[in-house]
């Protein structure tokens, strides 16, 4: 069973270079979250040289993973069952700079 995803993506447009089309989810037996996303293609003049992944904590969002830009995906081990967390993903760009973050996205893990 996979846990109900919130979207709650402020709704403004998307700023230009994030990533798309951000999903979350956490499937029952499972202790983690899935984080997926689509980014430009890779022959793309605009394609990020990697992505960073961030967590809510109870202050601020925190990184909890750089990815190469071949990674579309990032399973987190910290997201708890039971438990609802939200996620952020960014593009770099080969030069270090970050985009934006399309929006917040929360997942309501199941509980046991």
């Amino acid at each position: 069973m996979v846990a109900t995803e919130l979207d709650t993506t402020p709704s403004v447009a998307t700023p230009e270079g994030s990533p798309l089309s951000v999903e979350v989810w956490s499937a029952e037996g499972d202790e983690g979250n899935q984080v997926t996303w689509r980014g430009l293609g890779e022959d793309s003049p605009e394609a990020a040289g990697g992505y960073r992944v961030f967590r809510w904590n109870p202050a601020t969002y925190e990184k909890i993973a750089d990815l190469d830009r071949h990674g579309f995906e990032y399973f987190d081990t910290g997201g708890k069952r039971g438990t609802t967390s939200y996620y952020w993903v960014t593009a770099v760009a080969a030069d270090g700079t970050e985009s934006l973050p399309a929006g917040d996205w929360a997942v309501t893990a199941p509980a046991q």
